[in-house]
């Protein structure tokens, strides 16, 4: 049947070149009609035939763009059903409530961040602070186990350690047994700091210290070898620290003992030592007295300028 259907069609082509010859030269003409599609159509399926008529083309529909008013409200919506939802959850929990099945939820208290943890005290802050407070006792007894644990190589605390075993000697009575040992005690801390850091004025200043007062205890051969060296720290700890009253307050008193030696004493001295002994006069200590009391006002450094000044005439 197909061949039959197509030899009927190239049978019919003379007569359609006929009818599309004369149109040649003249502006196309829309063919139409259900025949002519037909035509149009089995000729398509002839490959030569195919190239010579285009296809029908088929008109394109207009589809109207959608605005943004004619679409729906996504959110609106969305926000509904949530709300909805919501009332629905809220009313199945209250149920539960109600009946006992379940307890209200509260939101549990906030707990505070814990403060933060204090740093650890300065120990030579509470040193200075139990000076300050004339707690000897509770001092000294800080003070022996810090020079224990720090292995005696502390400056800071030895020096404070000799200040300590001196003022608990001046806390006993002239005549107790313990002053020799807690000035002895203290001397021994007093040389371990000036040999740890000789350049500072605080460890010079109580080696001359404590030297001058173990003096209260030794010989008069030990007196005289200790002076040489109580004045050379003295110096020093003046050298390094001109605007204490304390150092000036020592050095006025190690005049007024060297002024004060006999002539016995130094005949000794310069037995024992081969020359002369250390030399002072009662002015160099009144000068010193005069600055002690200048810096640090004290009713002791007052009574020893009138000493001078009696002595002096």
């Amino acid at each position: 049947m197909a061949r039959i259907a197509l030899v009927a069609v190239l049978a019919g082509l003379p007569d359609a070149f006929a009818f599309v010859a004369p149109c040649r030269h003249t502006r196309p003409t829309a063919l139409a009609g259900a025949k002519t599609d037909a035509v149009l159509g089995l000729l398509r399926r002839v490959p030569l035939v195919k190239r010579a008529v285009p296809k029908k083309r088929q008109p394109v529909k207009y589809v109207p763009p959608i605005t943004v008013d004619a679409q729906p409200d996504v959110v609106d919506l969305i926000d509904a059903v949530a709300t909805e939802s919501e009332g629905v959850l809220e009313a199945v929990v209250q149920s539960l409530v109600d009946r006992g099945v379940a307890v209200q939820f509260e939101a549990p208290e906030p707990t505070p961040a814990p403060a933060p943890a204090p740093p650890p005290p300065d120990p030579i802050s509470n040193f200075d602070a139990l000076h300050a407070a004339g707690d000897v006792d509770a001092l000294l007894a800080q003070l022996r186990d810090a020079s224990r644990d720090s292995g005696g190589v502390d400056d800071a605390i030895e020096w404070r350690y000799a200040r300590a075993c001196l003022d608990a000697s001046n806390a006993l009575a002239e005549a107790a047994p313990a002053r020799e040992g807690l000035v002895m005690e203290g001397l021994e801390a007093a040389k371990r700091a000036a040999a740890l850091a000789p350049e500072d004025g605080l460890c010079q200043k109580w080696l001359g210290v404590m030297l001058g007062s173990a003096g209260d205890f030794q010989s008069p051969k030990e007196k005289i070898k200790n002076s040489y060296a109580i004045k050379e720290a003295l110096d020093a700890a003046w050298r390094l620290r001109p605007e204490d009253g304390t150092v000036a307050l020592a050095l006025g008193q190690w005049c007024l003992k060297v002024a004060s030696v006999s002539f016995v004493e130094r005949g000794l001295a310069r037995a024992i030592f081969g020359g002369s002994p250390p030399e002072s006069s009662l002015a160099e200590a009144l000068k010193f007295f005069t600055k002690a009391q200048e810096l640090k006002p004290a009713p002791k450094t007052k009574a020893l300028i009138r000493l001078v000044e009696k002595k002096m005439g």
